[in-house]
């Protein structure tokens, strides 16, 4: 199989090899092989495959393993493995660190609002609480105020009807029959007396609870409002760092010669005698619908059907298939049930670098399957090209 390096595999490599420094004085010197593999001149890919027509037949033994462990196809941890001329390798590893920064940087940008569509949803929740406590607390002191007035009517009743005990009864009753309809109108009066006082408390008290709670939704709800207008803030203010980075990043590319944009972009799409593995299950049916983007082109923040970014790549795929994804690939990092290299799966979705900040699909054979940056394809490449961060399957 013909192996090939997108930049953000060549930044990896390069970085190392300028950190090297020159080599010592007396010290032999290899010339990278400009017919290289990794220095294969590819031009620019044409329009997108169909699915339809990326092999799904057996692939011959000698070409692709039926299931090859992704170490098969390990790349060459020797800095000049990635074949890039000594007179680019400067200006190429600068500007592959300069796109790995704006596509991390947009990668933080899709969990960024996320978290701000979040802070957005319980705000709106709780002023909706708040309000729902407010009336709450005004209804409950209609209530307290309905009481005492009660108790106030009763209290005043008593009062002109001077003494109401039962001994006052007894003298002023007429006859045996109005002495028990005076004790028994006395009792009712006291009862509801007893039963408006305890009314009115309760309310009362209720009315101090839910002032409380509404005081409490409403500060919770401006907590809320704070802090989803401090993550606007920081939001716009990160997409502008993003733009400037995106802009500066765009005019090098395209600002590159013939020769270095062959390099930029890596090699072929489609390694020579990949073979997409069957469609067996959901995962496998998302990477065969990802496969039909080889050939697509990157855009920062792209979803498709068209155009993509890293993480937008895997929702698409998946979403045609019925399966939500998150956006951002730190958080595709953590969602969905962790995998071992060993168990890995074409489907699966492999993580790339410390900071989560890079997403591929795994399509079988040792290979990944991944938007790389402005400038290159939708196209394969081997698995652990990149410093694999994690493992995720949906």
């Amino acid at each position: 199989m013909t192996r090939s390096l997108s930049v953000l595999a060549i930044a990896a490599t390069v970085t190392t090899s300028l950190t090297l420094g020159p080599a010592p004085a007396g010290a032999q010197t290899t010339t990278p092989d400009r017919s290289s593999p990794t220095a294969t001149t590819a031009p620019v890919p044409g329009p997108v495959t169909p699915p339809d027509q990326v092999s799904t037949s057996p692939a011959p033994s000698s070409t692709a393993p039926s299931s090859p462990a992704p170490s098969q196809t390990a790349p060459s941890t020797t800095p000049s493995a990635t074949a890039v001329p000594g007179e680019m390798s400067e200006d190429l590893a600068e500007l592959a660190r300069l796109s790995e920064e704006a596509g991390a940087l947009g990668e933080q940008l899709h969990l960024a609002r996320g978290e701000l569509d979040r802070a957005n949803g319980e705000r709106v929740r709780l002023e909706r609480a708040a309000g729902v406590a407010a009336g709450r607390s005004a209804l409950a002191d209609g209530t307290a105020r309905r009481d005492q007035s009660i108790v106030d009517h009763l209290a005043t009743m008593r009062y002109r009807g001077g003494d109401t005990g039962a001994t006052r009864a007894a003298v002023l009753a007429e006859s045996p029959r109005d002495l028990v309809d005076r004790l028994d109108t006395l009792r009712r009066l006291s009862g509801a007396t007893t039963s408006a006082l305890d009314a009115s408390r309760a309310a009362s008290r209720d009315a101090v609870q839910l002032r409380e709670e509404a005081a409490r939704s409403a500060a919770e709800a401006r907590d809320a409002a704070r802090v989803a207008q401090e993550r606007t803030d920081a939001l716009a203010r990160r997409t502008e760092e993003m733009r400037v980075r995106m802009d500066e990043v765009r005019r090098r590319v395209d600002a590159l010669s013939d020769a270095q944009r062959d390099l930029w972009i890596g090699g072929p799409v489609v390694p020579e005698g990949y073979v997409a593995p069957p469609v067996d299950d959901v995962n496998s049916a998302a990477l065969r619908v990802a496969l039909s983007r080889l050939g697509a082109p990157y855009s920062w923040g792209a979803t498709g059907p068209s155009e993509f970014d890293c993480s937008g790549l895997m929702v698409w795929s998946y979403a045609q298939e019925g399966k939500a994804l998150p956006r951002a690939s730190q958080a595709q990092a953590v969602a969905g049930a962790p995998v071992a290299m060993n168990d890995i799966r074409p489907g699966d979705l492999v993580i790339y670098f410390p900071g989560a900040t890079h997403v591929g699909m795994y399509a079988g054979d040792g290979l990944v399957l991944h938007a790389p940056t402005y400038g290159v394809p939708v196209r394969l490449e081997q698995v652990d090209a990149m410093p694999i961060h994690g493992i995720r399957r949906y």
